[in-house]
């Protein structure tokens, strides 16, 4: 069997697989970088995000809240918190992040809420 030269350098070949993968992880990537740990600015409330879709919260009372997150879009936010043998309540939010703020609004509550990183 006859094979045909390539004429594509080694150089230009690793040239265009790096431009794919960096399409492909931008591509991928929607929304803001969120994952961490983040307190209230205005009270106790904590919540933490982590890289595998898991939330776990204390809002301002001390009340412990868990479940799934995803990000949509440019900048929405979709949990599915779990509660003690009910099910699964979804609320939607538009979450903002700017340097090491993370604010979070919750169009259905009229509610907002400002987080800044910690560690």
């Amino acid at each position: 069997m006859n094979t045909i030269p390539c004429c594509i350098s080694n150089r230009f070949r690793f040239l265009i697989a790096l431009m794919v993968v960096t399409a492909a992880v931008c591509g991928c990537a929607s929304g803001p970088t969120i994952v961490g740990n983040w307190k209230a600015v205005d009270g106790a409330a904590t919540v933490r995000f982590a890289a595998d879709g898991v939330f776990h919260a204390v809002d301002n009372q001390g009340m412990p809240v868990s479940g799934n997150y995803r990000l949509v879009g440019a900048d929405g936010i979709q949990f599915e918190i779990r509660h003690s043998g009910e099910e699964t309540e979804t609320i939607d939010a538009t979450v903002i992040r700017e340097g090491e703020r993370l604010t979070l609004a919750f169009p259905g509550e009229h509610a907002i809420e400002t987080y800044e990183r910690i560690p």
